[in-house]
């Protein structure tokens, strides 16, 4: 580029000495050379945003790519036409580049920019939460509520660290699920559409709910669960579904549609291990106030039965020493009475009193003994039953509990193998001449294996 700031005629004659400019024509001459390059002018860069600022609308921030950045500003007409985009995004920015004068800086002034990468990602995201929030998906009075009790769950994942978290988890806390597994891919191009697919598979299984879980990863790799062949699938469900992917602080569209959502796959079986733990407490509790009723019913029977044979008593002291003390009475006046004859009536009525006193003493005595023996006997009676039913009862729950017990299937025989410390489940995920441990009831026990076979 020629410019008379540099290009003064000298004489041959003159010594050569630097040409001498003020600051202005230095700083105006360095601003149209970036301002005027053709090849600069055609130029985008990508780089990450770093220090991005909004001051009045106009946004002020960094493109910076290793050690290297790039001053960009983007004035408040072409900001409000630009993509959202925040600190970290990786972008493509467009516009003409020039310098700010004050500071001496050059600068590119934006008018385009293209998201790329995540924050690509990102904005597809932000499209389609507000498309699926104004269609009310995300509404509480949409979504099922999970089962009290769920007996058998349908898992949709891959296999991986995932889900064999979530698995390993739920037999130690809940071994009484059982748990079907619907095998999906869960990242890569196209996932989405295998996803929803096997949700569809799992609504049509005899199943309580529906788990949609896969281990952390990136966001790439987690994006399929945004994607709307994932979300629909969730919302027509037949049955509830709950979706536990990724790690901790992650949150995809799946969660917003799912009816209940927990955010590790062994959180999500930790849920259904607080399930069976309340439930076994609810027995516990039963069992306790079980024990207190029948011992209160007990104690009762038996207060009841000692007052009755108390007043019993008391009543059969009572009345005889009544009766002796009329026939006392008698025998006086008989014996003040002293003539023979009358003296013989007098003996005469004195047995038949001596009788009727034997007799009104078998009938108020045997009478209350029998009455006696037959309150006890239906104590006792009712003391068994009520025993009994309990024992019924308790014998019962015990039988419930037993068939949860783990180490039942063990003491009938079975055993537990394991390889390279994880369950084994299909032959094909242990091959021939590895070293197997199985464990039965009472010990275990390693073997080596020599050949295997697939069920059909």
């Amino acid at each position: 580029m020629q410019d008379s700031l540099f290009s003064q005629p000298r004489s041959p004659a003159q010594p050569v000495m630097e040409p001498v400019q003020g600051v202005s024509r230095v700083v105006d001459y360095i601003r149209r050379i970036v301002s005027q390059n053709k090849t600069l002018g055609g130029i985008r860069v990508r780089g990450e945003v770093s220090d991005l600022k909004n001051v009045n609308g106009r946004l002020y921030f960094d493109l910076k790519e290793n050690a290297d950045i790039l001053r960009c500003v983007a004035w408040a007409s072409d900001a409000a036409r630009l993509p959202r985009f925040k600190d970290g995004d990786e972008i493509i920015c467009g516009g003409e580049y020039g310098t700010f004068a004050p500071r001496s800086q050059y600068q590119l002034f934006v008018k385009t920019v293209e998201l790329t990468g995540i924050g690509a990602l990102y904005a597809q995201f932000e499209a389609l939460r507000e498309r699926f929030r104004t269609e009310g998906l995300f509404e509480r009075e949409r979504k099922r509520p999970m089962p009290a009790f769920p007996r058998r769950i349908a898992l949709v994942s891959a296999r991986g660290k995932g889900a064999e978290d979530f698995l390993t988890t739920i037999a130690k806390r809940a071994p009484f699920i059982e748990v079907q597994f619907v095998e999906t891919r869960v990242q890569g191009e196209g996932a989405q559409i295998e996803i929803g697919e096997a949700i569809d598979k799992a609504s049509r299984l005899d199943v309580d709910l529906i788990v949609l879980t896969r281990g952390g990863g990136s966001y790439e790799d987690l994006f399929p669960f945004n994607l709307e062949p994932v979300v629909r699938a969730i919302v027509r469900a037949r049955r509830p579904v709950l979706s536990a992917v990724g790690h901790t602080g992650d949150v995809h569209l799946s969660d917003y549609v799912a009816d209940y959502t927990c955010e590790t796959p062994s959180n999500a079986a930790q849920y259904f291990g607080e399930i069976a733990d309340r439930y076994l407490a609810r027995i516990v509790r039963a069992h306790t106030q079980l024990e207190r009723s029948l011992r209160s019913a007990v104690s009762n029977a038996a207060q009841r039965a000692d007052s009755a044979a108390k007043e019993l008593r008391h009543a059969a002291r009572t009345l005889i020493p009544s009766r002796y003390a009329a026939l006392h009475a008698l025998e006086r006046r008989l014996n003040s009475r002293a003539p023979h004859q009358r003296l013989a009536e007098r003996a005469a009525r004195l047995a038949q009193l001596r009788s009727n006193l034997l007799a009104n003493a078998r009938y108020y005595i045997a009478p209350s003994e029998q009455r006696l023996t037959r309150i006890r006997d239906g104590l006792q009676r009712a003391q068994a039953n009520a025993l009994n039913r309990h024992r019924d009862m308790l014998e019962r729950l015990k039988m419930t509990l037993s068939g949860l017990d783990p180490q039942a299937p063990l003491e009938r025989g079975y055993a537990i193998v394991t390889y390279e410390g994880r369950a084994v489940r299909d032959a094909d995920a242990v091959p021939v001449g590895a070293h197997i441990e199985a464990r039965v009831a009472h010990g275990k026990f390693l073997a080596r294996v020599e050949g295997k076979s697939t069920d059909g």
